[in-house]
């Protein structure tokens, strides 16, 4: 006769039933709450503040406001500020203060009041409320993505904030034709599994989870959300950051996945080329998402390029 499982253990096993169950249900949304334990653990403070239009804004600290300039983490298309749970960590590790925001409709920040409000300036109005709202006069200021967009908006908006400007596989330097403008708008809202497929490999050459049915679904599914969407839509070429990069802050740093599809490493070579005095980190063995495909490395390279 076999024996009964004891209390405890048979608690462990629903548990894990229970997890098993929600990861495949919300593999990205388990994702999200990693990150967010990894900052709570970290000694995080959640922060709400006031956004633009009386919208709320959403933020993770880490470390004392007091303590000299902030850090400020901007993240991407589809993501929330979980996406630098590790990068924060390790920044607040070497001794800095790291503010990390959601950005309007991502994560727990509301939705812009206005459709306008999806698109570059709306996000940057966002950036300047949270730093308004938190009594930061001047940051250190780094993006990925759509992010870098954003911080490289912002930065020539609000040039006197800005004391360093890290632009990591920042989108607004291209110009493709229309059709591949088009193309790349589709890919960005995958409507099936092969879609799906298709914008994971545009994002990662190295691949941060398998590319399993359920996962590619989820994963679909988060590009299929209104914020990314509306965002998509909202983009427009005049707030684009090509032809100004000569305006960007001096010693202005890009830092590029030597591999990335999404916004080409020529056209960022060409970006730093006209900037003033800026450096150029090129990771090897990388593609768009150089923060997840080789942390350690990336870690390394933007505690140098923050260095004074």
């Amino acid at each position: 006769m076999k024996r009964a499982l004891p209390p405890l253990a048979l608690a462990a096993v629903f548990l894990a039933a229970i997890g098993a169950g929600s990861f495949f249900a919300d593999p990205i949304g388990l994702v999200a709450d990693a990150g967010a334990l990894r900052f709570r653990s970290a000694g995080a403070r959640a922060t709400t503040v006031p956004g633009p239009s009386g919208t709320r804004l959403f933020a993770r600290e880490l470390g004392p406001r007091s303590a000299g300039t902030p850090v400020v983490l901007l993240h991407g298309l589809g993501a929330a500020s979980h996406y630098w749970s590790e990068t924060a960590i390790d920044l607040f590790r070497a001794g800095r203060t790291v503010i990390v925001p959601d950005a309007p409709g991502s994560g727990r920040s509301d939705p812009p009041a206005a459709e306008s409000g999806w698109g570059i300036p709306g996000r940057v109005a966002a950036v300047s409320a949270l730093l308004d709202a938190l009594g930061v006069r001047k940051a250190d200021l780094v993006g990925h993505s759509l992010g870098g967009w954003t911080a490289g908006a912002f930065a020539l908006a609000e040039p006197y904030r800005v004391r360093r400007l890290v632009l990591v596989d920042a989108a607004g330097f291209s110009k493709p034709d229309p059709r591949a403008e088009a193309e790349l708008r589709t890919s960005l809202s995958p409507g099936d599994r092969a879609g799906a497929r298709r914008l994971y490999d545009l994002l990662f050459l190295r691949k941060p989870f398998p590319a399993s049915g359920f996962l590619l679904d989820a994963f679909g599914r988060q590009y299929r959300s209104e914020n990314v969407v509306a965002t998509v839509a909202a983009l427009e070429e005049k707030d684009g950051l090509l032809g100004r990069e000569a305006e960007l802050p001096e010693g202005t740093v890009f830092v590029h996945g030597a591999e990335d599809l999404i916004c080409p490493l020529p056209d960022t070579r060409a970006a730093f080329a006209r900037a003033r005095n800026a450096r150029l980190f090129v990771i090897r063995g990388t593609g768009h998402d150089a923060p997840l495909e080789a942390p350690r490395l990336f870690h390394e390279t933007l505690r140098a390029a923050l260095a004074e």
